[in-house]
């Protein structure tokens, strides 16, 4: 009984220093920020489907000890997220969005524009910009594997 009350549930465990009103409160703020709209592609959800198609993009995830703030996070379309999850899209650190690898997109390696990709649609204010350290590390993942 005592692991019951010490884990909780099924014995998960509990995760520490996090709260879900905390997570619920930063997504709003960052779906302000960024106006409802994906900061990869400017789209803003269609009037009926709300703002449930954007998540919230942690480049550097709690599980790496990444924090909930404005300077680690970006608001994408679902799909988006799931490419800069598996390593698919990358960010620029002067705020674009690329593919990585050219035989993804169809073009010629060592192209200039390969690595110029979309620009960002981002806060008007540059502090709550993602931080480079942090566009970084999301890179620094994918290089080592």
């Amino acid at each position: 009984m005592g692991s019951f009350r010490r884990y909780g549930g099924f014995g998960e465990g509990m995760q520490r220093g996090f709260a879900l009103d905390d997570a619920v409160a930063f997504r709003r703020l960052m779906l302000d920020l960024y106006q409802c709209r994906c900061a990869v592609t400017g789209q803003s959800p269609a009037s009926g489907e709300g703002s449930d198609t954007l998540e919230v993009f942690l480049f550097q995830p709690l599980g790496h000890g990444g924090v909930m703030r404005p300077g680690n996070a970006l608001v994408v379309e679902a799909a988006v997220a799931s490419l800069l999850g598996k390593g698919l899209v990358w960010i620029s650190d002067d705020y674009h969005a690329y593919a990585p690898y050219p035989e993804i997109t169809g073009a010629a390696a060592g192209q200039p524009a390969d690595r110029c990709g979309r620009p960002l649609s981002l806060p008007e204010d540059i502090a709550l910009w993602p931080e480079r350290s942090m566009i970084a590390y999301h890179r620094s993942l994918f290089r080592a594997q």
